[in-house]
């Protein structure tokens, strides 16, 4: 079956989407065309041998070719500039929203104790059954049971969860920057737990399992999932501004 899925959001939403690929793998054999917004997205799909070729949307644009199934996984899609494109059957949400309207169409209602996971289940026409990741990349570093990486940008934030999180016997190590998404992972996996206000980092240390404390300063209607390893600490808004 040729599938072609889109997903033209950010990297943070592009981590968990990859959690699809292990629902369609299980109804039938697969032939994934994955569809980016951006170059640089591709990456995260460097080692990941379950899908076969990843393009860009600009690239989708000047492809002729027949899919039996769309699914779009995301609402900023303009489907009208594929003209050489044939689908036989849609899982197909293309309207222009924010994503937080996204979710509440798709639901017909303002939702809560709905995880992302569940959300792109829907959207591919499959039920979740607590399916995680699929990046299909396996770090070169090993973790230390007593180091607690801290990913955090704002400097009274770090301040904050010093005096919050009950760190003591552990030893504080602040994880580098890094652009290259497995580099990244890479430093990510040097430690067993992960303090973090950032999305990306947030996905990427549940998808290798690592204990995550997340610090969250905005409210949202989508529940977090952290397969039995993490917890949200609630931030005041006075802290990071």
């Amino acid at each position: 079956m040729k599938i072609l899925i889109v997903h033209l959001g950010t990297l943070s939403q592009l981590i968990p989407a990859t959690s699809i690929i292990k629902g369609l793998s299980k109804k039938s054999k697969c032939d994934i065309t994955w569809v980016v917004e951006a170059e640089e997205y591709k990456d995260l799909f460097k080692y990941n041998k379950s899908v076969k070729r990843v393009i860009t949307f600009s690239e989708l644009k000047k492809m002729k070719g027949i899919f039996d199934v769309l699914i779009n996984l995301h609402p900023k899609f303009p489907h009208k500039g594929c003209r050489d494109i044939e689908i036989k059957a849609s899982f197909d949400y293309s309207f222009e929203n924010e994503f937080k309207n996204f979710v509440d169409i798709i639901y017909h209602e303002k939702i809560s104790n709905i995880n992302i996971f569940q959300i792109y289940y829907k959207l591919a026409g499959l039920k979740w059954k607590g399916e995680g990741y699929n990046i299909q990349y396996y770090p070169r570093t090993r973790s230390k049971n007593k180091r607690v990486g801290v990913a955090v940008a704002n400097a009274n934030l770090r301040h904050y969860i010093t005096n919050k999180l009950d760190l003591k016997d552990k030893r504080i190590w602040h994880i580098p920057y890094k652009k290259n998404i497995f580099k990244k992972m890479d430093e990510i996996n040097r430690c067993k737990e992960v303090v973090t206000d950032d999305m990306t980092t947030f996905h990427l240390s549940m998808a290798m399992k690592k204990y995550v404390y997340f610090l969250r300063s905005f409210p949202s209607n989508i529940k977090m999932e952290f397969f039995g390893s993490g917890q949200i600490f609630d931030v005041p808004l006075n802290i990071i501004q």
